[in-house]
């Protein structure tokens, strides 16, 4: 099967003439301060008062969520707000929910559309619910209900509650008055009910699926005729344990009904009885999607067209980071637009033979869906809040291709389809099965089978899965893995792959250039985000741009950083650095490829030649990573362990002495004046430490393959890109031996009392800072107070890292061999003194005793190779820890090491690059 990527740009209808405004609800804009027209009730307690806007106003001016979104000037709300005559609003409040109703002079008329809204502030404690009811008035005063917003508000949020529907000739709620009903809890600010009236303009969508007929969704009392069917996997083979329900809150009849899903499991399918989709029929549906991460579509026997969006709209992470789009069904027919509520959209699907062609938000796409049955089941889908309303269903009358030929066709991914829900293909990554096909057995050379299992899974990497895996930390192995099966294997579809992973990871980290405007996600400040970030490069107008590239406003020509903000680059961003690290380095060992072209070419200006892409990369590195020594490592350690734990830091004496001769300067000049004090703090900012605390498993992580570059791009004769990259790995390399190993005693007391049993440990926070520590006064030879090292998981994620910096011998000079001799003895004799256990270091939680971990599993053993060059005995139980173990978390990079050194020791590892027959 082949399926493109599909990707939506939001179409917003044109109206016919200006839209009328009709002011129809009594006491229109409060201007008689009083609550006439309103009825509020609900609970005993329940009150309803006329205030000042500017009481209001005031306080959103205070407010930093609406300063955020641009306060007066630029938020969404503020020109409806702001207006000349809006001098009042309606206080309401309670207790629990209170109800709020008014009832409007306008009727509805048939031909025209109706948008009612009502902005309100919330001024409960806490997030709830908030609904707006709206319905029609008979001249009985029977209610009609025409439909319900429900929004989800935090405490202090403004938001604005919208009910929209269409009146058509013959239908029940022609000629009865527009009233609404504001469900809402505890305390909140209402402002002026509106109705906007306007002629009916559809959108070249909707004028074709009018012609389908209206399928009946709901029962004579209104109810929804929808079965329900959700699962807890993708493939729709788990059922779940809860269906949920779906709620009907619109009309009781087809025209105006409206469903929203209720606890619906990850995976819902809804069913009408016996819909089905068959050649040559269409279906169509009108979605909003309201939840952070809600998606709506057709499903056609469990083959899903949906409309979605990722769930950081709103925020400054618009640029997806936080999510894998490969892993979601969202970027399926992706929205480029974000948005509070996105919608309503009309979702049209046809079938001919087996292609399924979608349209949608102005944008054309298909799908080939191998073995399609005759009449496969139709279903539509939803997760998290949406509303689905108009299920239609039928054939299309001829002439209407021409509508449907003028929507843009959705960009085809350059590198095949993602592996999304609802579409199960060849790309998976099966760690079981993968362990299972590497032997174990160290005397046998790599077999073919082997060689080939390597490549599937090298292949099953998806060239943007950067997203929930991304924390360095946690992704390190995973995105190593695809380098290090090419340097066993030298196939070039392996370097290939790893190549167009490499190109995805600087597009996205570094940002692109599309029609002329730059995007990024880098540099701190203000970005122009572009959502649809993931699909980097399958426009043809792209092209990536590079901050270098900005006349020095970031970086010189040297690699310096002459920015003063600090970088907000995210975990994911970071975790990025370590595929083109290494695809850089894979081809700096191959010079008989420098000069051919990439097979994929060059779709986003990185360079057409493998050498040229390599060292596009190793400019963008260089940058990277300087960015990471100047500003992510400036934060680096606690002023509290400078200032008490003088062994650690060679700087501290040069530190105090800019500290005091700061605070004498600063207190003459107070002395003098307040505004010389402040002058001189506004351009003498207090002196800080070079080195301050903060998260060093994902600095040693996101750094982990600094020294392969730094080699790729001496091997090109970029020596600039190399020293940059040098120096980040190397500064990092001296904080944590500088600052975090020393030396400690034994286990329980075990070795106090001998001198040469003495141990290289690591911790944040030892004990000889911390006077709360029991054994604060306890005098050792590297002063007072016991140090203590870190828990087993820190200590585990820090070596990973260290480990790929080992690898690449470059670091010699700082990883001696008396600091790698003393920690491979600390291991050997404290931490694995059993291959099967592993039991860290005494930490500071002042327990006479740290259980270790049983078993092999837990821990990752891989990094605690780089120690077996020191210490044979240690050699030893980690080979036999790395054959034996079976643990899911580290066992795919210990079959990988495993087969390496087979294929070492039998000479299997080619010297140049192998291309398959």
């Amino acid at each position: 099967m082949h399926f493109p990527l599909m990707i939506c740009t939001l179409v917003v209808s044109t109206t016919i003439g200006p839209v009328s405004v009709a002011n129809g609800f009594p006491n229109s804009g409060f201007e008689n301060a009083t609550t006439e027209g309103w009825s509020v009730g609900g609970r005993k307690d329940a009150s309803a008062t006329v205030i000042s806007t500017r009481i209001v106003f005031d306080s959103l001016s205070k407010d930093r969520r609406f300063r955020n979104a641009g306060g007066w000037e630029h938020h969404l709300l503020a020109d409806a707000l702001d207006r000349q005559n809006n001098k009042h609003m309606l206080r309401i409040s309670s207790n629990g929910y209170i109800t709020a109703t008014t009832e409007s002079l306008v009727t509805i008329e048939p031909g025209k559309q109706y948008v009612i809204s009502l902005i309100v502030r919330s001024g409960n404690g806490g997030p709830a619910i908030y609904y707006l009811d709206a319905y029609g008035i008979d001249n009985n005063g029977n209610r009609m209900p025409l439909g319900t917003s429900q929004n989800e508000i935090d405490e202090g949020g403004l938001a604005k509650q919208t009910v929209r529907f269409t009146a058509e000739a013959g239908q029940p709620h022609i000629g009865q008055r527009i009233g609404i009903s504001a469900r809402y809890r505890g305390t909140n600010f209402l402002d002026n009910a509106r109705i906007d009236v306007q002629p009916i303009k559809r959108t070249a969508i909707e004028s074709v699926v009018r012609n389908l007929p209206l399928l009946n969704t709901v029962d004579a009392s209104g109810k929804p005729r929808f079965s329900i069917r959700a699962f807890d996997d993708f493939r729709y083979t788990r059922p779940a344990a809860d269906d949920g329900t779906i709620e009907n809150t619109g009309a009781s009849f087809a025209a105006l009904a409206q469903f929203v899903p209720k606890n619906n499991a990850e995976y819902t399918l809804y069913d009408l009885p016996g819909l089905t989709l068959n050649d040559g029929e269409a279906a169509a549906v009108t979605l909003t999607i309201v939840g952070a991460r809600a998606h709506a579509g057709f499903a056609v026997d469990g083959n899903v067209f949906l409309l979605g969006r990722h769930g950081n709209r709103g925020t400054k992470r618009d640029d997806g980071t936080g999510m894998n789009p490969f892993r979601t069904p969202d970027y399926m027919m992706y929205i480029a637009k974000v948005s509070r509520t996105l919608g309503p959209e009309t979702l049209l699907i046809t079938r001919n033979g087996e292609r399924i062609d979608w349209f949608t938000c102005g944008r054309t796409g298909s799908y080939t869906i191998k073995g399609l049955s005759e009449s496969p089941r139709l279903s539509l889908f939803a997760r998290g809040v949406s509303i689905i309303s108009q299920l239609r269903k039928g054939k299309l009358p001829d002439g209407v291709a021409t509508r449907l030929s003028s929507f843009t066709t959705a960009p085809r991914h350059p590198y095949g389809r993602p592996n999304t829900p609802g579409f199960p293909g060849i790309r998976t990554k099966d760690k079981k099965a993968f362990a299972a096909a590497l032997s174990t057995d160290l005397t046998k050379p790599l077999a073919d089978a082997e060689i080939q299992a390597m490549l599937r899974y090298a292949a099953s990497y998806n060239a943007h899965g950067f997203g929930t895996r991304a924390d360095p930390i946690f992704s390190l192995p995973d995105w190593y893995i695809p380098a290090r099966i090419f340097l066993i294997t030298r196939r070039k579809e392996a370097l290939d792959h790893l190549i167009r992973i490499a190109d995805s990871a600087i597009i996205i980290r570094n940002g692109f250039e599309v029609d002329g405007r730059k995007y990024g996600v880098r540099i701190g400040g203000e970005f122009d985000r572009y959502v649809n970030l993931h699909d980097f490069c399958s426009f043809p107008e792209g092209g990536f741009a590079s901050e270098a590239d900005e006349g020095g406003k970031y970086f010189n020509d040297k690699h310096e950083y002459i920015k003063e903000d600090i970088s907000r680059t995210s975990d994911p961003a970071n975790a990025r650095m370590i595929t083109p690290s290494m695809a850089a380095y894979c081809v700096s060992l191959h010079p008989e490829i420098w000069d051919v072209k990439v097979p994929d070419g060059d779709p986003c200006r990185l360079g057409t030649t493998y050498r040229q892409r390599a060292q596009r990369y190793l400019k963008e590195l260089a940058l990277n990573y300087t960015d990471y020594k100047n500003h992510k490592l400036y934060n680096f350690q606690t002023e509290y362990i400078w200032e008490n734990y003088a062994d650690f830091h060679r700087d501290r004496e040069l530190y105090q002495a800019k500290l005091k001769a700061w605070e004498e300067m600063r207190d003459k000049l107070r002395s003098r004046s307040d505004q010389a004090a402040a002058d001189f703090l506004r351009t003498q900012p207090k002196p800080m430490p070079r080195e301050r605390r903060a998260g060093i498993n994902r600095f040693v992580a996101a750094t982990s393959c600094a020294g392969f570059a730094a080699s790729a791009a001496e091997t090109f004769g970029d020596r600039e890109s190399a020293k940059a990259i040098d120096d980040c790995a190397e500064k990092i390399l001296n904080s944590w031996f500088n600052t975090y190993q020393f030396y400690a005693p034994g286990h329980d007391g075990e070795h106090l009392d001998d001198p040469g049993k003495w141990y290289r440990a690591w911790g944040y926070q030892p004990n000889c800072v911390n006077p709360a520590a029991r054994d604060y006064n306890t005098n050792t030879p590297r002063g007072q107070g016991t140090v203590r090292a870190e828990d087993r998981a820190h200590a585990n994620f820090t070596l990973q890292g260290f480990s790929l910096l080992y690898a690449s011998h470059r670091y010699e000079h700082i990883m001696t061999e008396k600091r790698m001799t003393d920690l491979a003895r600390t291991f050997n004799e404290m931490v694995i003194s059993k291959y099967n256990q592993w039991r860290p270091m005494p930490r500071a939680s002042k327990h006479k005793n740290v259980d270790p971990i049983n078993e092999i599993g837990g821990v990752r053993i891989a990094p605690l190779l780089m120690f077996t060059d020191f210490n044979a005995e240690l050699k030893k139980k980690v080979i036999k820890a790395l054959v034996e173990g079976t643990h899911e978390r580290g066992i795919v990079f210990n079959r990988l090491l495993l087969a390496e050194m087979r294929a070492r020791q039998h000479s299997q590892i080619p010297v140049k690059i192998l291309v398959p027959r």
